[in-house]
């Protein structure tokens, strides 16, 4: 096989596996694709709303507990108000022994100080020296004193370090009132709001309405500083508002974020997003996995699969192109059998020639023997005789080459082809056939024919059994003529094959370009002479048709492509004349 034939095969092969690998895969990758995205989209999304849905409920939860834990020490200190006067509470170690009633109820309790109407500190227990102090300037003293109860933010007032109070107002009928205020242990208090935890990073934290924090955050974050991420933070009167948002550093949270009574504080519960939607992750890379793995399996499988389907349908063309060659082939022989009888003929005539003048050329150096002198003009009758032997010689020279060409098995090879010598010269092959039949054949080209680009021995072949053909129909005919036209017509060569034959019958003009199909008597015809045009002129790129009326003749008329550059110049030189 041809090295460009491998190369148009190999590319064969590689285009026919492209396409059913594409087919097989595409749509089932697609729908698999749409699948997975489906079932991965509502997942993510039921989860994105479990875990907003599960810190908002530990939000509401934790809030509570913490409003709780703040009502109930707001009572312990309010009972504690009630059941004392301010003489007994300035008196030595009432003070003491009910801090340690208010310890006991809860340990949140770290000192407890009197104050009388004008802010004085009358009375203290605690680790601090803060007797005879004067708060009447002091923001919580003020809430208090207007109020009646007051939950301060986290300040650092006279102990200079960060704590919050909670402080009640006693009033007893014309009596002055007088004040009991409580400091909260920080640390304890900060315990109990950091007490939820959700997976490695979930946190809880307190912040005001200045956005500083009023507890510790585990993530980074102290006492009385300003929250860095609280611009994103949002709030709901009596809800809890969840959301995702991202910190000073680019993290993405989950957060829920709920307003407390009385003291105002906003209580935030977040956890990264990246561990909240871990299970979102996992079944992403779990169903990309699988996705994965099997796809392999199935490219494999399918690349497989399509490598021998592809193998199959190369093979199945090749097989049918040997065909086609091997039908070729057996026209050209069936076509040779009938032009033996012409061939014959047109060899013998010059071989009679040929006798003739040899038998002449004999007598007369017998002549020139005898006299045993020179005579010019039997030289010069010698002379001619010689010069027609030699052109009776190249004549049958040139008709058993034709014959050869005709027969011999030929690569396709694509030439350009100068129709108005081509096909006088496809006619002289048969011309002798012809003249024995009385028949005329006629070449009727247009002024302007253009240049094919196509494989010469096929198009002869067609050209031939055509001709054939022809003198077939006109066998019976005292004087029969074939017309061959040429030209362009619709951006394609036209040639056409007419003969005043015999014509073919209608009922079988849809069927004479079946293989072994023939209207000729048994032994005159094999019936592949036209299928193998139909088969030659399909390869060409171009088309036969055929109309005929019965004893008016036939014509068949070939379409073939014209080559581009050719198209364009015969667009520009429409009008010049060209030699037949």
């Amino acid at each position: 096989m041809p090295t460009d034939e491998k190369d148009r095969e190999r590319q064969r092969f590689r285009h026919i596996r492209r396409m059913i690998l594409v087919r097989v895969l595409l749509l089932p990758f697609l729908v698999v694709m749409v699948v997975f995205g489906t079932v991965a989209y509502y997942f993510g999304t039921n989860l994105k709303s479990r875990v907003g849905s599960e810190l908002a409920r530990i939000a509401s939860d934790h809030g509570r507990l913490i409003e709780q834990f703040l009502a109930e020490r707001t009572a312990n200190l309010n009972f504690a108000a009630a059941s004392h006067s301010l003489e007994e509470l300035r008196g030595d170690g009432r003070l003491s022994a009910v801090l340690r009633d208010l310890q006991g109820s809860s340990p949140a309790f770290f000192d407890l100080g009197v104050f009388d109407e004008q802010g004085n500190h009358v009375a203290y227990v605690g680790p601090y020296d803060l007797t005879g102090k004067n708060y009447a300037e002091s923001a919580w003293f003020r809430s208090v004193r207007e109020k009646g109860v007051y939950v301060s933010d986290v300040f650092l007032g006279y102990r200079k370090l960060p704590h919050f109070v909670i402080s009640v107002k006693r009033e007893y009928g014309t009596s002055p009132p007088w004040y009991l205020r409580a400091a909260i242990d920080t640390y304890f208090f900060n315990d109990l709001v950091e007490s939820v935890r959700v997976g490695k990073t979930g946190e809880a934290y307190l912040i005001n309405a200045s956005g500083m924090f009023q507890t510790r955050r585990r993530s980074g974050g102290s006492l009385m500083e300003v929250d860095p991420d609280r611009a994103p933070y949002r709030s709901q009167d009596g809800g809890i508002v969840s959301f995702v948002a991202k910190d000073g550093s680019g993290t993405r949270y989950v957060n829920a974020t709920a307003r407390l009574r009385p003291t105002g504080w906003l209580l935030v519960v977040r956890q990264e997003a990246r561990e909240a939607y871990a299970p979102l992750y996992r079944v992403w890379v779990i169903g990309i996995s699988i996705i994965l793995a099997g796809g392999g399996v199935v490219v494999l499988m399918a690349f497989l699969l399509a490598s021998s389907q592809a193998r199959q349908l190369v093979l199945s063309a090749r097989e049918k192109r040997q065909l086609g060659n091997q039908l070729i082939m057996a026209g050209k022989f069936a076509e040779l059998g009938e032009m033996s009888v012409g061939i014959a003929h047109e060899i013998n005539n010059p071989l009679q020639v040929m006798k003739a003048e040899q038998t002449l050329m004999g007598d007369i150096l017998s002549e020139l023997e005898a006299d045993g002198s020179e005579n010019k003009e039997n030289l010069a009758m010698i002379r001619d005789s010689v010069g027609q032997l030699g052109i009776q010689i190249d004549r049958c020279k040139q008709i058993t080459q034709g014959l050869l060409s005709f027969s011999r098995k030929n690569d396709a090879v694509q030439k350009t082809i100068d129709l108005a010598s081509f096909i006088p010269e496809v006619i002289r092959m048969v011309e002798q056939k012809a003249r024995v039949a009385n028949v005329r054949i006629c070449f009727e080209p247009d002024t302007y024919i253009p240049e094919l680009f196509s494989d010469p021995s096929q198009l002869q072949q067609v050209l031939l059994n055509l001709l054939n053909n022809a003198l077939y129909a006109l066998k019976d005919r005292e004087e029969g003529e074939i017309r061959i036209t040429a030209g362009c017509e619709e951006g394609s060569v036209k040639i056409s094959v007419a003969d005043n034959g015999c014509g073919i019958d209608p009922e079988f003009i849809d069927r004479i370009f079946l293989p072994f199909f023939t209207t000729k008597p048994v032994g005159k015809g094999t019936g592949l002479g036209l299928s193998t045009i139909y088969g030659i002129v399909e390869r060409l790129g171009g088309q036969i048709l055929v109309s005929s009326e019965k004893d008016a003749g036939a014509v068949f008329t070939l379409r073939l492509p014209i080559p581009t550059k050719a198209r364009v110049r015969g667009s520009s030189l429409e009008e010049t004349p060209r030699r037949a």
